[in-house]
Parts: C-alpha cells; structure tokens; sequence
C-alpha cells in the first residue's frame, strides 16, 4: 500500500512526490526496465539490489538506476517516503536542450551505480525542480509555454543531477579505462563539430581510432551507432536553430552543411515526421 501525495504517469515520464510506501512490490512497480529512474530517499530506509549489487539507501540519499537494470527490494523501512523521476531515452532525447549532454548521462550512469548523500542545500533545488516538471506535466496542453517550461526544468534538473554526482567523494574518485575515455572524447567532439562534421571518419581519426572500433565502442555504450549519434545531434542543432524565426531555411541547411535545402528537409522529416517548416509553424503556434 502507498500514500500518494503527488504523482504524474504520461508517456516516457513519470513523477513522484514525497509518495510514502508500504509495500515492497508496489513500490517495485515505480521502477520500470526500460527507464532511468532517480530515487531520493525522504524518510526510511532502502536496501536494493541493482544488476546483483547491494546498496544501502537512507534518508537523504539518491541514486540514478540505470534502463534495462535488473533491482530487486531486499529490505525496506515502514512507510518509506521517496521522490522519483524516471523517463526513457526516447523522452530525454525529445526534451534535452543539447543530445551530447543526454550522452554523457546515458553513459556514466550506465557505467556506474553509485549512491550519493545531498546535503539540504543541494537537495533543495532538486525537489523544487521535480515539483516544477510535476506541475508542467501534469497542467493542460493550452497551459502558455507549457512544453517550454517542461524543458527548462527537465534540463535543469540533470545538470543539477550532473552537479551533484560531479562534487560527490562517490564520483569524483572513479577511475576510468581507455575505452571509457574514448566514448567521452566522442561525445565531447560531437558537442563541438556536430554542425559542421556528419562524418564517422572525422571523429575516428580525430581520436585515432578506426571507423569500425568507434561504431562498436558506442553502441555498447549508447545501444546505436556512431552515426546515429551523430544524426541525433544534428537533428537537435536543427531544432534549436529553427526556434530563431530570423533564421531562413536556406541558412540552417547551410549551417548545418546540407548540399540545399531539399536535402536538409528530408533528412529532418525522416526524424521528426515533420519538414523544418512544418516544425517552425507548431513552434510558433504554442
């Protein structure tokens, strides 16, 4: 059984506000396979296994479970009271200012399961922003810049996410391998080229691997390709680019190093079932 005091369920999102439990399967039920899920514990305590690793949560703890993990609840305090974001990758890519961001989340979350203690500064802005994206979810499609407003505080809410994982002792002191450089490289390359470079080769031989060891290395990280990181990206440059209405078509297809503006539309629509002007028009209408 569980006391809810606020709580959201659309497509690709669900939160949780200061929801109390009382039993170990319904509360089992919030953690869904095929999202990432960010757990606060408010009061109580928690003992789950995560991909056969225990951990011990306790009151102002969090931790980030990454998709496609198996958990079970081993042990869990009377009247657990949590709060709860979790979204898949579909939702963050669609609502992420920046797709390389999303990356680096994916994959240092991914890689590492660690609990971190928020002190009430840092837990402060993180509640504040839940109840945000709650309240943003939750209100009518009419709501003025409503999806707006969802994607500020989605946003805000993993870089503070990022911050707070950034200034733990749990983070900061995480070694890592050659290869996880390498994805990181990648992505930080991607944030910086993806304009102007479509290529795989550029970014292999900017790291000084093969095309063919970029591509495998990736998907084991992200679950895609190279290449399909990098269309990802290009679609999201083209989003933030088509939101300034001074800009043409014709100078985004440019910006964006498309041979004219028949290849750019196409290549937009097939990502977005929408050509760029389309999109534009939505745009302005909210």
């Amino acid at each position: 059984m569980s006391t809810r005091t606020s709580k959201y369920n659309p497509s690709g999102i669900q939160v949780c506000i200061f929801e109390t439990y009382n039993s170990r399967i319904a509360f089992k039920e919030l953690l869904i396979r095929d999202r990432f899920s960010v757990l606060i514990i408010n009061s109580g305590a928690l003992c789950i296994q995560i991909n056969n690793r225990k951990i011990h949560l306790f009151i102002n703890e969090m931790i980030v479970i990454p998709k496609s993990s198996t958990c079970e609840i081993l042990i869990m305090s009377h009247q657990l009271k949590i709060c709860l974001l979790s979204f898949t990758s579909e939702f963050a890519f669609e609502n992420s200012i920046r797709w390389p961001h999303i990356g680096y989340f994916e994959y240092f979350i991914s890689q590492y399961v660690y609990k971190i203690f928020l002190k009430n500064k840092d837990m402060r802005p993180l509640i504040n922003l839940l109840k945000l994206i709650h309240s943003k979810a939750k209100s009518s499609h009419k709501h003025i810049f409503k999806k707006e407003t969802l994607l500020l505080s989605f946003n805000l809410f993993l870089y503070e996410l990022a911050r707070a994982y950034y200034i733990s002792s749990w983070y900061s002191n995480i070694r890592h391998s050659s290869t996880e450089k390498l994805v990181v490289h990648f992505f930080r390359l991607l944030e910086l080229n993806c304009r102007k470079q479509h290529s795989v080769k550029f970014y292999a031989d900017s790291l000084h691997v093969s095309t063919g060891h970029l591509t495998k290395i990736v998907k084991q990280v992200t679950e895609i390709t190279a290449k399909q990181c990098i269309e990802n990206a290009i679609i999201l440059e083209a989003k933030i680019l088509l939101q300034n209405i001074d800009l043409t078509i014709l100078y985004i297809s440019e910006e964006l190093q498309f041979a004219n503006t028949s290849f750019f539309s196409t290549f937009f629509k097939k990502y977005t079932s929408m050509s760029p002007s389309e999109y534009r028009i939505r745009l302005n209408a909210r």
